[in-house]
């Protein structure tokens, strides 16, 4: 008898362990589903200390696109969700030294346009430094538009090192005026693994140009890197190009440089769902690309799977342009910084408007 009352003990422990279990579970994916939300589309963007000069046409203009992988990726940084063992950034000083690198980077190259991705406030995975503010700070000289990507809630995931929660986007900057910016939401999975590829944007600043009814417009993307659903890849893209063309079709210059995640010089590796053939083909009228060469230029992005020395590395060039047939490329180049703050590395075009 008295083995038959501990067995029912045990029994009635276990299910109410095994309950609570399953109550805590529901009640995260519940919490999950209803702080999920889209920031809505079409939506005008705060200019911050605006410049007053405008561009000019046939004068040689600087651009940099830079992924900045929300200053947590040295070289020796391996991510989980490319095969890695970590999760966030190491600490706060790593996330400090990574944006010093990228404030070096930029400075370096003197850019009159600077377009960064992936950079973060109030993230878990980035030890939550404000790194717009920081960044901008130590810049100087430019206007800037935030444009935010998401504002996702706490993932636990992985379960015993969750990355947590974070508010991200695009952020662009320009040493000359701009008259409007307006953000666009991309298409995404509708399913569960929205929760981890998270919410897409792309952003459309347009400049007035000295003596001109035209228009200068420069466009801030970056576009899903682990959705394995072609068909929102294509969506994405889709959007941007339909957009673009509203610009063309004006005879405006135009100008979208991201990270595409996609490959741009013809060397893709479809297996890879960040590394597909990019759709030239079905690209605007009146655009094309504008990529380093892959023969004399380094590469502009590493898989962050294992560390950059490791053999099983691969690099690719998946950050470049899109550019109207009026404005003409002087020079295009991927500057190496041995991916030392950054899964990536950035890219630079010089250009006139014709």
């Amino acid at each position: 008898m008295c083995y038959n009352n501990q067995m029912k003990k045990f029994f009635r422990i276990l299910g109410i362990l095994l309950a609570s279990i399953l109550l805590i579970f529901g009640s995260y994916i519940a919490y999950v589903y209803i702080q999920y939300h889209r920031i809505a589309d079409n939506q005008k963007q705060l200019i911050l200390s605006n410049r007053e000069t405008k561009v000019s046409v046939n004068k040689t203009y600087k651009i940099m696109t830079y992924n900045i992988g929300y200053a947590s990726y040295p070289a020796d940084y391996t991510f989980f969700m490319d095969g890695g063992k970590e999760v966030r950034a190491r600490s706060v000083k790593a996330v400090d030294d990574a944006l010093d690198e990228d404030v070096r980077m930029i400075k370096s190259q003197n850019p009159d346009f600077v377009n960064i991705q992936e950079i973060d406030w109030q993230g878990t995975r980035s030890q939550y430094v404000n790194e717009p503010k920081r960044l901008l700070a130590e810049v100087g000289g430019y206007g800037s538009v935030l444009t935010q990507n998401y504002d996702s809630a706490w993932l636990q995931y992985p379960v015993l090192n969750p990355i947590g929660k974070a508010k991200s986007g695009i952020l662009t900057l320009s040493k000359y005026e701009i008259d409007k910016s307006t953000r666009y939401s991309l298409p995404i999975d509708t399913n569960f693994s929205k929760f981890f590829d998270l919410d897409r944007a792309f952003d459309v600043n347009v400049l007035p140009i000295t003596g001109s009814n035209k228009k200068f417009v420069l466009i801030n993307t970056h576009l899903s890197a682990y959705t394995k659903n072609v068909a929102v890849q294509k969506a994405q893209l889709k959007k941007i190009f339909a957009k673009m063309q509203e610009y063309v079709d004006a005879d405006d210059y135009v100008i979208c440089g991201g990270d595409y995640n996609h490959d741009l010089v013809g060397r893709p590796k479809n297996e890879l769902t960040w590394m597909k053939s990019f759709p030239t083909a079905e690209l605007t009228r009146g655009m094309r690309v504008v990529a380093p060469d892959p023969q004399t230029n380094v590469p502009s992005v590493r898989s962050n799977g294992v560390t950059l020395t490791d053999p099983k590395e691969i690099f690719g060039w998946i950050d470049g342009f899109l550019v109207s047939e009026n404005v003409s490329e002087l020079s295009v180049k991927s500057v190496s910084n041995n991916f030392k703050s950054s899964d990536h590395q950035p890219v630079v075009m010089e250009f006139q408007l014709k």
